[in-house]
């Protein structure tokens, strides 16, 4: 597993390189370098994506009672997001991280892990309606049949991933899959664990049976899709190639949704450049100017990422050395012993 994600991520960083280089690296240097310091500008969207991104999971959490402070969902969200921007994780290590953290404050693990998974149909959900959203105003931009088309079997094929993904959750799929092994071994580890899933799919199912928490979820995600159009509307007009904020929606729908197609790489490396490509083509954005764009925004990201990480290891080793501390106290009890 580890193999497949680090190649995965290697994967991304030649699909990005191999993307430059066709495209002059000299060239998209001197785009990016021109504004100065200022194209880090592009990091004041980091504080709208945070907070909206926390307050649409913090709404799953209400059907069941268990809802996290508002700074500690702030919290396990720039971690988790963190995570799965930088590491080799496949976007799914930070999920992982996030619940972890939370459980750690205080939050029951189930609600959490709950949380989590239902966070990701809410994702899924707001890029298919911002990418249907950027499919109309592409379309009325540039009506081209083959085009719509396209975006139409896209988007078809989206809401069939998004279908199936919430039937297979409201199944009982966490459930099924740990009762496999655990009517084999017949270990109390194996039959626990597959207890735990079955809660866990009780406390999915709960999230589920309150549509209002995912239409409000799905709701801030949304709004979020759309307030980000503005960074790519900003970073094409720091690299001196300004674009309607039409435009800036339309890349930002439909590169996200690219972007998520590709989520074994980690961060879509190089397939968030790809789709900006391929949609500033039909915007009759130059090459160039469409990956420099996408690598504008990357800034944002890592602006946050690395921090988030650093913050990740020292809560770690806050929750780790007490641990620590009692087992040598104790083990020298032992010896006095």
């Amino acid at each position: 597993m580890k193999s497949a994600s680090w190649l995965s991520f290697f994967l991304g960083l030649a699909l990005i390189t191999l993307l430059a280089l066709w495209q002059d690296v000299a060239v998209i240097a001197q785009r990016l370098t021109a504004p100065g310091w200022g194209i880090l500008w592009v990091a004041v969207f980091a504080l709208p994506d945070l907070l909206l991104s926390s307050a649409s999971w913090r709404f799953l959490f209400t059907p069941n009672g268990h809802q996290p402070t508002y700074r500690n969902t702030v919290a396990a969200m720039w971690i988790g997001t963190s995570v799965n921007t930088v590491l080799p994780v496949a976007s799914v290590g930070g999920e992982w991280v996030k619940a972890r953290l939370l459980t750690k404050w205080a939050t029951p693990g189930t609600y959490a892990a709950a949380s989590v998974v239902v966070d990701k149909t809410v994702q899924a959900l707001s890029v298919l309606l911002g990418a249907i959203l950027g499919m109309v105003f592409l379309f009325l931009i540039a009506p081209d049949p083959q085009i719509l088309s396209a975006a139409l079997l896209g988007c078809a094929l989206l809401a069939i991933g998004i279908i199936g993904f919430v039937l297979a959750q409201c199944a009982g799929t966490f459930g099924f899959l740990a009762r496999l092994p655990a009517s084999i071994a017949r270990s109390p580890k194996w039959q626990s664990l597959a207890s735990n899933a079955v809660i866990l799919d009780t406390a999915i199912l709960a999230i589920y049976r309150q549509p209002s928490a995912i239409l409000l979820a799905s709701g801030v995600r949304l709004l979020l899709r759309i307030l980000m159009a503005g960074e790519v509307w900003l970073a094409a007009l720091l690299i001196g190639y300004p674009i309607k904020i039409e435009e800036a929606l339309i890349l930002t729908s439909l590169g996200m949704a690219i972007r998520s197609a590709g989520f074994v790489i980690p961060g879509g490396l190089g397939i968030q450049e790809g789709g900006f490509i391929a949609i500033g083509t039909m915007l009759n954005l130059p090459p160039h100017v469409a990956l420099s764009i996408s690598l504008a925004t990357r800034i944002r990201e890592l602006i946050t990422a690395f921090p988030g990480l650093l913050a990740w290891q020292y809560i770690e080793s806050q929750m780790l050395w007490p641990r620590l501390a009692a087992a040598i106290a104790n083990r020298n009890r032992t010896r006095k012993i």
